[in-house]
């Protein structure tokens, strides 16, 4: 949500006077701070300040815009040094431009927003700019305190606490203390032009709630804003593969959490991360079938799951035939959770390489273990996949037997 205050305004209005951010504020600021009663110097510093939003409006400038005698003031002011500078050519964009960020700011009532509206509408242009400097002289020009609304746990951590479009941190630390500056964002967007709609529509069909969460993306103020301001389709696509993706990511960590595995796995992990060159290992020679489990396109996941079956499938039958029979240590019992945890995974829609990831993660997450065992447990899921357990049989084309041959 982009907010309405003075530091909006002047940025809006540089454009408009086509000057300097020091030279527009001051002239902002003068049509109630030269008021006789009111008498505040405006210089480059306070403008400064109120850009960088460090300071607050002066409270004598803030409470003269609220009084009629400086209201009277102000308005002749706006018709002498505002009107007068704005680019003729500029000022319907300048107006749509209020308007926009007026409307996004929940804080602006609907009321005033339709006043200004009207007001634009009937081209009258002095009340109009007149209302948007004494509003924006009246709201306070602070950022507002970095809490977290009720609701907004879940995106936050859905998002892992980054923004999902260039990975910033929605999270500070200042002097020791935790802030949080992030900015929830409605994919598909409020009040979008029939146009823009029919755009949006084309990609994926508007939402019949749009309040609901699934329709919500957690991102840094900077990307929400260009979002906010400048809604494409382009961006539209994008914010939805990005939501599809965290989804999907947290159903994988969820089936992660709920699916059981043995302890005894690790040993079978440890052993394989711990061998070295004195380790004898025999060659596999049975006939391989990864082939006609992995899809042709996936050629690098084929390739080392078939290193992996080829060096270590005999060394680990072994040390699981070294577990079986101990309590609780059989090899149908790890067999079967791997299984269960494949098919979860298969449910979700995932392709064959998020899927051979996801069990990696998983058995090295689910008893505590850490990277240095990730090409272990990759060997293991590998294993798996030989041993029927993982990747149903497809069915074979002609291309794929082609692929096969070349």
């Amino acid at each position: 949500m982009k907010e309405y205050n003075i530091s909006a305004l002047i940025t809006i209005m540089m454009n408009a006077f086509a000057d300097s951010q020091v030279n527009t504020g001051s002239i902002l600021l003068q049509t109630v701070a030269s008021h006789p009663n009111v008498n505040v110097d405006v210089d480059g510093k306070m403008v400064s300040n109120l850009m960088k939003r460090k300071t607050d409006i002066h409270g004598d400038i803030k409470s003269g815009a609220g009084k009629k005698e400086v209201i009277d003031f102000a308005r002749n002011k706006v018709k002498e040094t505002i009107l007068s500078r704005i680019n003729p050519v500029l000022i319907d964009d300048t107006c749509s431009d209020i308007l926009k960020t007026m409307s996004t700011d929940s804080k602006v009532s609907d009321g005033f927003c339709s006043k200004m509206q009207q007001l634009y509408e009937s081209q009258n242009m002095l009340d109009f700019f007149t209302n948007a400097v004494l509003y924006a002289l009246s709201v306070t020009n602070l950022p507002p305190e970095a809490s977290v609304q009720e609701g907004d746990f879940m995106l936050l951590a859905e998002a892992d606490y980054h923004c999902p479009i260039d990975g910033a941190k929605l999270w500070k630390k200042v002097k020791g203390n935790y802030s949080y500056v992030y900015q929830i964002v409605k994919i598909y967007p409020e009040n979008i032009d029939d146009e823009l709609s029919k755009d949006f529509t084309a990609i994926q069909a508007r939402p019949r709630d749009l309040d609901m969460d699934d329709n919500k993306i957690c991102l840094c103020k900077e990307c929400a804003e260009d979002y906010v301001d400048n809604p494409t389709a382009e961006k539209y696509r994008e914010l939805l593969e990005l939501k599809k993706a965290i989804v999907c990511g947290q159903k994988r960590k969820q089936i992660a959490i709920e699916s059981n595995i043995d302890d005894e796995i690790v040993d079978v992990i440890k052993a394989i991360a711990n061998m070295d060159e004195k380790t004898v290992l025999q060659p596999f020679t049975e006939a391989l079938e990864i082939k006609d489990k992995i899809s042709p396109g996936n050629v690098l996941l084929k390739k080392a799951i078939n290193d992996d079956v080829i060096m270590y499938y005999p060394f680990i039958e072994k040390q699981f035939s070294l577990l079986d029979g101990v309590e609780g240590a059989t090899f149908n019992i790890i067999r079967s959770e791997v299984t269960t945890c494949y098919e979860k995974y298969e449910r979700e829609g995932l392709d064959q390489n998020d899927i051979y990831n996801s069990l990696v993660d998983w058995l090295i997450q689910a008893k505590g273990l850490t990277d240095r065992h990730r090409t272990a447990a990759s060997v293991m899921v590998s294993f798996f996949v030989q041993n029927c357990d993982v990747f149903k049989k497809r069915e074979i084309t002609a291309i794929d037997k082609e692929t096969d041959e070349e």
